[in-house]
């Protein structure tokens, strides 16, 4: 990879956060765009997307619960109705 596209990568991603941090808007209607943009095949965008929000997401999840941060009973509620439809 050319140092020019990894740089592009980091601005990319640092601008997409930015957005994400200021307004609130979700990642991943700012970063599959941005990276269809950028020249990258669909598949492979839609890919690093879901990767990258599985991965933050999952650690947002842990550190929230080390903390007490989530109050369990509402969750286990939430998760019989949703875990089933998924």
């Amino acid at each position: 990879m050319p140092v020019f596209e990894f740089i592009a990568y980091i601005v990319l991603g640092a601008v997409v956060g930015g957005f994400v941090g200021s307004i609130g808007v979700g990642g991943g209607a700012l970063m599959t765009p941005a990276l269809l943009f950028t020249g990258m095949p669909v598949h492979i965008a839609i890919g690093t997307d879901l990767l990258y929000a599985g991965v933050t997401k999952a650690s947002g999840a842990i550190a929230n619960l080390r903390r007490n941060h989530v109050a369990l009973r509402p969750l286990l509620f939430l998760a019989i109705g949703s875990i089933p439809s998924a």
